[in-house]
């Protein structure tokens, strides 16, 4: 990851990019919401400049980002969220802790590969970078 100072619009960016793999099945699995937190607490160690957030602080973001898939359409904030992710490489992180997610199961459901479709599309990825990122947690 880059060096420059990230913001809360490019936190909300990946956790509604993980969020949008546990919503995906119609459930938030506690196996999909732990590796949410380790995910996102293990990066926030790495931005102190975004202050400390605690545990509750940060599932009550997770289920708020997972409310604003629901009213405005996992299109649109995957639109926003790729705006916020500038960068190749913030988009592949953000793909790479989306397929974590899915996997946290040991499956990865229909509606999930559905869901990592349309994080490729709005990321502008190839085929074969969803193939790397997925074949990493396997």
């Amino acid at each position: 990851m880059s060096d420059q100072p990230m913001d809360n619009t490019e936190l909300r960016a990946y956790i509604e990019t993980m969020m949008l793999l546990a919503i995906a099945d119609g459930t938030v699995k506690d196996s999909e919401l732990h590796m949410i937190q380790m995910a996102v607490v293990s990066f926030l160690e790495q931005r102190p400049e975004l202050g400390n957030m605690t545990r509750p602080a940060l599932i009550d973001l997770c289920y708020a980002c997972a409310q604003t898939i629901y009213d405005e359409g996992a299109p649109n904030r995957l639109s926003l969220a790729a705006q916020a992710l500038s960068t190749h490489e913030k988009r592949m992180f953000a793909l790479g802790m989306a397929v974590a997610v899915s996997t946290s199961d040991g499956f990865i459901h229909a509606t999930e590969r559905d869901a990592l479709r349309m994080i490729q599309r709005a990321f502008e990825l190839t085929d074969q970078q969803v193939k790397q990122a997925i074949d990493a947690f396997k």
